[in-house]
């Protein structure tokens, strides 16, 4: 049988930055999943090519530019969204005394 690879989004700019499927052809070409991941499917030989790829040394990726910080409200509550796609919420001390009670 094929393998089949379901590879996070972080772990999938890794392997496409050291080259992790390098001499495979993936057909059909890899589209991301709703979550981001990817789903792979190789053959017995495409998946020792891939296991033989692992075995280099890794590649630095180049810095990605980090996303400014919102400036501090200390009179609203304040929403951001975090590397991973989840929502933050930053709630002031002042305004917690209002939420408590209800």
């Amino acid at each position: 049988g094929n393998f089949v690879l379901q590879i996070p989004a972080g772990v999938w700019k890794t392997v496409q930055t050291n080259d992790g499927f390098k001499g495979i052809k993936l057909t059909p070409t890899p589209k991301p999943n709703p979550d981001g991941s990817y789903t792979v499917k190789l053959t017995p030989d495409q998946w020792q090519t891939f296991q033989d790829n692992q075995k280099n040394p890794p590649q630095q990726a180049a810095p990605q530019q980090a996303e400014p910080e919102p400036p501090v409200d200390e009179e609203n509550i304040t929403a951001v969204k975090d590397p991973s796609g989840n929502f933050v919420l930053r709630i002031p001390t002042g305004i917690w005394p209002i939420i408590i009670p209800r």
